[in-house]
């Protein structure tokens, strides 16, 4: 009885065993992670390229030995893919993490395809693998940057709403009275009132839309400075001086003390921004208690400190404190974007400063802002 081709058995098995050699020889050049397995699912040969992976020997990885570097997360899905398709003579593809040779873990591609002989005959598996971890960690970051973007979406609908329906009410009310006053009917005595209230519901909006408006400038890297000559103590009294109002309202007035009077080349209204976001926070947090504001000169820096009596913030929050959207304390409570102390940062970094924070949970917080004098 003779084979394809006329061959007899005898020739058809040098055939075949004679191209699987050079399907091998080949294989330990490729620049891809390449296996083979038999009819009973075991595993017969390994590339070099694996095996420099891994950093085991093909006697190591004999059999199901190579399962042994898939981490144990991955290990129950992984061999229940791999025995599914291997009954059902299917083509598979799975992701795992396998142990390099450093003891670290990537994440693999592994795609195996049956192989047949020439008479139709099942003869194994045949697969590749791909190293895809920096795919991985990009789809990581893609999923993290789109949370943020939800919550960032999330948060600043219910912002820009709440000002909205004051400020609609406040209108409507104000139209209300207009009619009234067109028909004779004296004016309401809450006309001023409405409109002093509409104007500050109007000007918070514009704060907000500046703000998102210098997200976009430093996200395009248009955060440019102007800079001059300023007196750091007069200028820090002046901003705490425009806070006075707001703060006295929320029972936390402020408190400033200049100990140095100098000469700094910055950029008043980028200044004034910190400081006024460094109030703002102290004045909302503050729990009705005292802000103190301090001028100091160290070591060759203007350093500015706000410190509040709030109920402070953990240790572990810190690191977060200055990034883009860190919000800790619950929105119902104290609004905002959670992107006034990143703005502050970056705006204080590019004057050549630092800012930072000391604060416990329960006993207040102080931030501090190091500038350059020159």
């Amino acid at each position: 009885m003779s084979g394809p081709k006329g061959l007899s058995p005898e020739q058809l098995a040098q055939q075949i065993q004679e191209t699987e050699g050079r399907f091998k020889a080949m294989a330990d050049v490729a620049p891809v992670l390449l296996w083979m397995s038999r009819t009973d699912g075991l595993c017969t040969f390994f590339n070099q390229t694996w095996l420099q992976f891994t950093g085991r020997s093909l006697e190591e990885e004999w059999g199901i030995g190579w399962a042994e570097g898939v981490h144990f997360e991955d290990f129950q899905r992984c061999m229940d893919t791999y025995v599914d398709a291997f009954n059902r003579r299917e083509v598979f593809e799975m992701e795992y993490r396998l142990r390099r040779h450093d003891g670290v873990y990537r994440w693999i591609l592994d795609r195996g395809t049956p192989r047949f002989l020439p008479d139709g005959t099942f003869a194994g598996y045949i697969g590749s693998c791909a190293d895809i971890t920096e795919r991985k960690q990009l789809e990581a970051d893609l999923r993290k940057a789109v949370k943020v973007r939800d919550e960032f979406l999330s948060i600043a609908s219910h912002e820009l709403r709440t000002p909205l329906t004051s400020l609609k009410l406040r209108t409507e009310r104000l139209l209300q009275s207009a009619v009234k006053f067109a028909e004779g009917t004296p004016a309401d005595a809450r006309i001023e009132h409405d409109a002093q209230a509409a104007l500050a519901q109007v000007l918070h909006l514009v704060r907000m839309v500046d703000v998102l408006l210098d997200v976009s400038r430093i996200s395009e890297g248009r955060l440019a400075l102007d800079r001059d000559d300023l007196e750091v103590g007069p200028l820090i009294a002046g901003v705490a001086d425009r806070m006075k109002e707001p703060a006295t309202t929320a029972g936390s007035p402020i408190r400033i003390e200049i100990r140095d009077t100098t000469t700094a080349r910055w950029d008043r209204f980028r200044i004034e921004q910190v400081v006024t976001n460094l109030l703002s926070n102290a004045i909302k947090y503050g729990a009705g208690k005292p802000v103190d504001v301090v001028v100091d000169r160290n070591d060759g820096h203007a350093r500015i400190v706000v410190t509040d009596r709030g109920p402070g913030i953990e240790v572990e929050h810190h690191g977060r404190l200055f990034e883009r959207f860190a919000r800790f304390a619950p929105a119902r409570h104290y609004g905002g974007f959670g992107l006034g102390l990143w703005i502050a940062r970056v705006i204080v970094e590019a004057h050549g400063g630092t800012i930072g924070v000391r604060s416990r949970a329960g006993e207040g917080a102080s931030f501090f802002v190091d500038l350059p004098l020159t």
